[in-house]
């Protein structure tokens, strides 16, 4: 279960580098999600219709042209996530 810990000045509208950054990454994280997530719509909706309609080149074809980008968007909203984890104090609720 992930928890959400306040500032360590303990007021809600503190401002600082630490806000602005909590203010800027979970946007940022957001925005990356979808984008990679409507990359990869793409990329299995045009290899159905390359299965469908026979057309090997189509299969082939979306993951060279628009793998590369989905890729390298879910590998950077991955990291972001990574970095949100000690942004937010978030507690992987699991035991070691």
């Amino acid at each position: 279960m992930s928890t959400n810990t306040p500032d360590s000045s303990g007021a809600s509208g503190a401002r600082g580098p630490l806000a602005l950054a909590r203010r800027v990454t979970m946007p940022l994280f957001k925005t990356g999600l979808v984008v990679f997530l409507l990359l990869g719509l793409v990329v299995v909706v045009s290899q159905a219709i390359g299965v469908a309609g026979g057309d090997p080149g189509l299969v082939s074809g979306a993951v060279d042209t628009i793998g590369r980008a989905m890729t390298v968007v879910a590998g950077l909203t991955g990291l972001l996530a990574f970095a949100m984890s000690y942004l937010f104090s978030w507690d992987s609720g699991g035991e070691d």
